[in-house]
């Protein structure tokens, strides 16, 4: 099946669209992103108390 999205009307292309997307996918991804900031800021302080930083 082929669909021309342009020959649709505006309204009726976001309808489907909206219905077509999970959108718990976008809160999962920034629990994710935030799970992965936490991670790098406790191995960069745990780097820093190791002497691992910069050097002066």
């Amino acid at each position: 099946m082929q669909w021309e999205v342009e020959a649709l009307e505006p309204d009726e292309l976001q309808r489907l669209v909206l219905a077509a997307v999970d959108r718990d996918v976008p809160a999962r991804q920034v629990a994710r992103e935030e799970a992965q900031r936490r991670a790098l800021a406790a191995f960069s302080n745990g780097w820093d108390a190791a002497g691992g930083g910069a050097r002066s």
